[in-house]
């Protein structure tokens, strides 16, 4: 079974109803964040040089963030119940006004019938009533929607002069190299599963490697493996009969290789300068950090483990090469 089917499988499951009381426990729970004057005057207060008084800008709209996200979580609670409610309500009517059109066969149908109305009247009665406060309830939840949006608009306006220059572009640069990390470790990943893939086929088909990436699909979940998370001008395929060579980052540089040449590089990422080796591990950087440990032998790429210093191999100067690579 695949990873489609299991995701259907699971949306098809049945939404358990929320406990009773929890709209209750809940609402004694929430604790709303102070007003914009009173956070002020407090802050003003703080001594000079205070972590709360640089932090509570962040602080106050994370709090009224929360607060807000659980006041929606509740109405969303209400307004299914109330849903639900109406629904059982219009059945019952329903069920009422079929039974009432049937005939009786009792001999004092008069009684019957006569009783038989003021029951409905009484039920009539009684729904449009319970209707009344239903829509009462859904007027005032919409109402209070409305105001959670309208305080969440202002809390995502960020507040001036909370950083000074310096910070922010300290913040952004953090950021930014942080979310290179993440790619770089991702890529290695991708090059990890690659290897994997390629060792699986060759011990399911002989004792050389695939000729081409099309050829170990089957080894491999999803072609979303095949792009490098920092190469932003491919898209991954949706699947593998909508794969062309433009959704692939990696360079295929060991088609049909033996398993007798561990230390042969099978794929390169010319984007991190990761490289995955035959034997299935991948040295991270070695093309841009350390282009001297991969040589060259009868147009082949190899890794040298040595650290002395060996015969650079060419590295590509675009970041974008031939998708599926060619030996170089």
């Amino acid at each position: 079974m695949n990873t489609p089917e299991l995701e259907n499988i699971l949306r098809l499951a049945p939404k358990p109803a929320p406990p009773a009381g929890l709209k209750d426990r809940l609402v004694a729970q929430l604790r709303l964040p102070a007003a914009e004057p009173a956070l002020q005057t407090s802050v003003a207060t703080l001594p000079p040089g205070s972590w709360l008084r640089r932090w509570w800008p962040l602080l106050a709209p994370a709090a009224a963030s929360l607060a807000c996200a659980v006041g929606l979580a509740l109405q969303q609670m209400e307004i299914r119940g109330l849903k639900q409610a109406i629904q059982d309500l219009s059945r019952d009517s329903a069920a009422l006004a079929a039974a009432l059109s049937t005939p009786t066969m009792q001999t004092n149908d008069a009684v019957s019938a006569t009783e038989a109305v003021a029951r409905t009247q009484q039920e009539v009665a009684r729904l449009k009533e319970l209707a009344g406060q239903l829509a009462t309830e859904v007027t005032q939840l919409e109402q209070l929607r409305a105001q959670n949006a309208k305080l969440r608009t202002q809390l995502e306006a960020p507040p001036a002069d909370f950083l000074t220059p310096e910070e922010t572009e300290g913040l952004a640069k953090a950021l930014a190299e942080a979310k290179e990390k993440a790619e770089a470790i991702a890529c290695i990943n991708n090059l990890k599963q690659l290897g994997l893939s390629a060792r699986i086929w060759a011990a399911d088909n002989g004792p050389l490697g695939p000729p081409d990436i099309l050829s170990m699909t089957n080894e491999m979940n999803t072609p979303k493996i095949l792009v490098c998370p920092g190469d932003k001008t491919r898209a991954a395929a949706k699947n593998w009969s909508s794969y062309t060579s433009a959704n692939c980052s990696y360079e295929y540089l060991a088609p049909s290789s033996p398993d007798t040449e561990p230390s042969r590089v099978l794929f390169r990422c010319p984007i991190h300068g990761h490289v995955g080796l035959c034997d299935g591990s991948v040295q991270g950087y070695i093309a841009k950090r350390h282009p001297e440990r991969l040589v060259q032998r009868d147009g082949k790429l190899y890794f040298e483990y040595s650290a002395q210093p060996v015969q650079a191999a060419p590295t590509p100067q675009s970041g974008n090469p031939p998708p599926g690579g060619a030996n170089p």
